[in-house]
C-alpha cells in the first residue's frame, strides 16, 4: 500500500469556492422542489371532473342569433341582430318577482339578462327590435303554442284558439328613413309638412310614465301618453325645429293630422307583424290583431 496516496490532498482558494457555491444551488433546488410538492396526493379523477363542468354542453347555456326587424338601418353601428342567450330556470324567477311585475320593469330586466351582443342596451333598440327578441324567448322557452281569447267580429261571441306564433313575420317598413334617420308626412288639415324620428323602447318608457305622473298630479281621469310621444318624435314643422312651437302646435293639431301622423309612424317602423288569421268555431276565418296577454310568458301546464 503506498503511504501517500492517505494523505490528504491540499486545495486552492478558487476550487473550495466553486464547491460551495454547487452546495449552495443544490440546497436551494432541493428547498424549490421541496415547496412545490402537494402535501395531498394527486388525483388524476379531479382534474377530469373539473374539466367535465367545463365542457359539459348539459351545464352551459347556449345562445341563439335573433335577426332584428330594423336590420340595422336604425343605429349608428349598423346593429342587425343580436345574441341572445336561452331562458333558464332561474330567469322564471325573476319573470314571478310579484314587485318587478307591478313596476312593468321584469321584461326590461329579462332582456338585459339574456342580450349577450356586447355593448347593447335594451333600451336602446327599437320597439319593433325588442318585440322580437321577446317573441323569441318565449318561443324557444315555451313552444310555439300560444292560446288566446278571440271575439268574433260577426256576433261578438268570444271562442278560445291556440296561436301559432311561428307564423308571425316581421313587417316589412313601407319606406325607408333619410340620411339623418327621420320620415316626413305632409298634414291635410293645416297643409304642413312634418317630419319625425322613431322612438326607442327606452325614450318610449319614460313618456310613458310621465303621463302617469301627470295624471296622478292634476288627479286626471285619461292619459295624455299619445301627445307627449308626437311631441317627442316630431322634429321639425315647416323647417321650424323650435320645441316649444312643436308642443303648442301639437296641443291645438286637428285630430285628422294627428292620426296621420300615427298612422305614417306605425307604417314606417320595424316590427313583428301581429295580425293574424283566425278560425270560429263554425270555420269562419278572418283577419284580426293578436293581442299579447300578461299569460305569454306563463303558458297553461
Amino acid at each position: 500500500m503506498n503511504v501517500n496516496n492517505m494523505i490528504p490532498q491540499k486545495e486552492n482558494l478558487g476550487d473550495v469556492l466553486k464547491k460551495f457555491k454547487e452546495q449552495q444551488n443544490n440546497e436551494e433546488n432541493k428547498n424549490v422542489i421541496n415547496a412545490s410538492i402537494p402535501n395531498k396526493e394527486y388525483n388524476p379523477n379531479d382534474f377530469q371532473n373539473i374539466m367535465s363542468k367545463e365542457t359539459d354542453p348539459d351545464l352551459m347555456t347556449s345562445y341563439e342569433i335573433v335577426p332584428l326587424p330594423s336590420k340595422g338601418i336604425f343605429y349608428k353601428n349598423g346593429l342587425s341582430e343580436v345574441n341572445v342567450e336561452y331562458m333558464t330556470s332561474k330567469d322564471e324567477d325573476l319573470l314571478t318577482t310579484p314587485s318587478l311585475i307591478e313596476n312593468g320593469s321584469v321584461l326590461d330586466l329579462l332582456l338585459k339578462r339574456k342580450i349577450k351582443t356586447p355593448n347593447v342596451n335594451p333600451e336602446d333598440l327599437l320597439p319593433g327590435d325588442r318585440n322580437a327578441i321577446i317573441l323569441f324567448l318565449r318561443t324557444s322557452s315555451y313552444g310555439t303554442d300560444y292560446k288566446v281569447q278571440v271575439s268574433d267580429p260577426r256576433n261578438g261571441g268570444v271562442f278560445e284558439e291556440t296561436v301559432d306564433l311561428l307564423k308571425l313575420k316581421y313587417k316589412e317598413p313601407s319606406e325607408m328613413p333619410n340620411e339623418e334617420g327621420y320620415f316626413s308626412v305632409d298634414l291635410p288639415m293645416r297643409k304642413k309638412n312634418v317630419v319625425f324620428k322613431l322612438l326607442t323602447s327606452g325614450q318610449d318608457t319614460v313618456i310613458y310614465k310621465k303621463s302617469e305622473s301627470l295624471k296622478e298630479v292634476y288627479g286626471s281621469n285619461f292619459s295624455e301618453y299619445n301627445t307627449l310621444k308626437l311631441k317627442s318624435s316630431i322634429v321639425s314643422i315647416d323647417g321650424k325645429t323650435d320645441k316649444f312651437y312643436i308642443d303648442k302646435f301639437v296641443d291645438a293639431m286637428p285630430a285628422l293630422d294627428a292620426f296621420t301622423i300615427r298612422k305614417k309612424i306605425l307604417e314606417v317602423s320595424p316590427d313583428v307583424d301581429m295580425s293574424y288569421e283566425f278560425t270560429a268555431k263554425d270555420g269562419h276565418k278572418f283577419k284580426g290583431t293578436l293581442s299579447v296577454g300578461i299569460d305569454f310568458f306563463f303558458p297553461s301546464l
